[in-house]
């Protein structure tokens, strides 16, 4: 289960950061030998993106969001051959969707950085080891509008870096992260852009 930050706010709850808590996969799924990419396709919002054919799919995390939007649903897709420790895997990128009580245009994105510059905030103060290597910034993904930021920091004791991605498509909010243990890190990175290129985002709401 996710931490999340529960926050009356413009975003619902912009979430505590799937970057330190969820971002690890309990060693066990099968591995695959497949080569090239397979696409996932979410069946309740619509969105879709690429991700390598070796990698593994889990679905299901979710957790309570209050003070703005419904409960947020995720999907992870994780290298089973990548970086483990402790029993987790922590190559993966993940996607968590947010129904949002407005909806988002490019007018709001100042007070919608804002927001996220509070949660952000927030999440540094709970987790002393964190660095930012790369400050918030605009960024666009699959045609939405949004901010990235990128950290190191341990996850079970294991130096990991990780980008964090807050997007908003009409009233719906998605948040990517895509991790690799630093010492992975540039040899995933292709894979993660690859997977952000193709992300597209289901129909606004």
């Amino acid at each position: 289960m996710v931490g999340m930050l529960t926050r009356r706010s413009l975003v619902s709850a912009v979430a505590l950061v799937c970057v330190l808590v969820l971002a690890a996969v309990i060693v066990g799924a099968c591995g695959s030998t497949a080569t090239g990419v397979k696409t996932y396709t979410d069946t309740d919002y619509g969105y879709s993106f690429e991700y390598p054919a070796g990698w593994q799919v889990q679905e299901g995390a979710s957790a309570d969001v209050t003070a703005g939007g419904s409960a947020a649903a995720s999907v992870g897709v994780y290298d089973p051959k990548g970086a483990v420790a402790q029993d987790t895997y922590i190559d993966l990128a993940e996607v968590s969707v947010y129904k949002l009580n407005v909806t988002i245009d490019d007018s709001m994105m100042p007070e919608v950085k804002s927001e996220v510059e509070s949660v952000i905030a927030g999440l540094e103060s709970q987790a002393s080891d964190m660095k930012t290597i790369e400050a918030l910034a605009e960024t666009t993904v699959g045609g939405m509008s949004g901010f990235k930021i990128t950290y190191t920091f341990s996850k079970n004791a294991a130096p990991v870096t990780s980008t964090l991605y807050f997007l908003f498509s009409g009233a719906v909010e998605y948040q990517v992260t895509v991790q690799a243990a630093d010492e992975n890190w540039s040899a995933k990175k292709p894979a993660f852009d690859a997977l952000l290129a193709s992300f597209k985002p289901g129909a606004a709401e």
